[in-house]
């Protein structure tokens, strides 16, 4: 098949190194591995040596600075991805269109709608709930439009967890059309043979607990920090490795400064995607803390990969998190935002080496079974299932 992906988010480089970026980055790849040719109409490319990935930016002089005037630009923006789609279909017809849903765009629909071909949309989060609550937004009804557009003509619904995919159908999407695709993790790049990086911070004979992402609040960085600085306290081979950075890089530092753990911790900053495999295998645990949340959508990427390194998980008991790995010996599924709970689980890991070798081995299994070429396989036999009962 001839595939064209659609990002129309201006906030989301192809080529960037947050986890929606390794999102699109990957699912390109994978469809690209099962023998697909891809190629991505993205309103920002990013810096990248890749050739292998074809992606044309779309530019477009509407800029703004007031509230109002940008998500007017993103609508133009969107105009323009929808143009050029068209445009591309004279000289390289496609055989499908596979967009991850943004804010402003329903570029991908109306596109297929006049093409004729079949259109998957991607859903991450309930992007206008979110940007109501966490940001602001001036132009709510045309969201709100453009969302109840995306919902009704979309061919099919890719839901990144099974809470995702009930705020879809309850905001009006054919639940027959609605398909829950979690995250998942290239398993050829990320498995538990890796060599260990070289962090010469970390004596060799550390206890690491290990944390990657963006250092956000509903991360739960909070409750790690709590629980590390009482784990330590306990435990004196106990270290540290954060991988990230984001908005709490400051509070953190602070907190590490005022408990005087500066040797116990260490910031590695944005780590290479390519490169993070090796810090992931340099720690004994890791951990996915969030806090407690009423509607926790996310499926997040550092779980997969976690899992496909082999390395011991402990995790909020919250979500697809907990869907995923209730019942598993991969992890210890923790309340919520509690640090006590994951301070103790933490001494006890340190203290049973076998316990921690049946938990490795069992994540390496569990990870392993989520490849992203499993995902945009499904994704093809989804649009062509779907084309043929439209």
């Amino acid at each position: 098949m001839r595939i064209a992906y659609v990002t129309a988010d201006r906030g989301i480089p192809v080529f960037g190194e947050k986890g929606a970026s390794i999102h699109i980055q990957e699912m390109m790849r994978a469809f690209g591995k099962l023998g697909h040719d891809v190629r991505a109409i993205a309103a920002k490319r990013g810096e990248s040596l890749d050739a292998t990935l074809q992606v044309e930016e779309v530019k477009t002089a509407v800029a703004g600075t007031t509230r109002a005037e940008k998500e007017q630009a993103a609508m133009a923006q969107a105009d323009a991805i929808q143009a050029r789609l068209c445009a591309l279909y004279r000289d390289w017809p496609f055989d499908m269109i596979y967009e991850r849903y943004s804010l402003w765009s329903a570029a991908g629909c109306r596109a297929a709608r006049k093409l004729g071909v079949p259109v998957v949309t991607e859903v991450n989060a309930p992007l206008v709930l979110e940007q109501a609550a966490f940001r602001s937004l001036v132009r709510e009804d045309e969201a709100r439009a453009i969302e109840a557009e995306v919902l009704r003509s979309s061919t099919a619904l890719a839901a990144v967890s099974r809470q995702m995919a009930k705020y879809l159908t309850d905001a009006g999407a054919d639940p027959a059309r609605v398909h829950v695709i979690g995250n998942a993790v290239d398993t050829k790049h990320f498995h538990a043979a890796t060599f260990d990086a070289d962090l010469p911070t970390i004596p060799d004979d550390a206890f690491v607990v290990g944390f990657t992402g963006s250092l956000k609040m509903w991360h739960g960085v909070d409750t790690l920090m709590s629980a590390f600085q009482a784990f330590q306290a306990v435990e004196p081979r106990a270290h540290l490795l954060v991988c990230g950075d984001g908005p709490k890089r400051g509070w953190i530092d602070g907190f590490v400064a005022g408990a005087g753990l500066q040797d116990k911790v260490t910031m590695a900053g944005w780590v290479n995607h390519a490169d993070l495999p090796g810090s992931i295998a340099r720690m004994d645990v890791a951990t996915a803390p969030y806090p407690a949340s009423e509607d926790h959508y996310f499926s997040p990427l550092k779980l997969y990969e976690y899992l496909a390194m082999g390395r011991p998980v402990l995790a909020s008991d919250i979500g697809q998190t907990a869907e995923l790995l209730t019942g598993s010996e991969a992890a210890l599924l923790l309340p919520p935002g509690d640090a006590t709970a994951l301070a103790d689980a933490l001494h006890i890991l340190s203290g049973d080496p076998a316990r921690l070798a049946r938990m490795s081995a069992a994540a390496a299994a569990e990870g392993a079974r989520h490849d992203w070429t499993d995902n945009a396989a499904e994704v093809v036999k989804i649009a062509k299932r779907e084309e043929v009962t439209a």
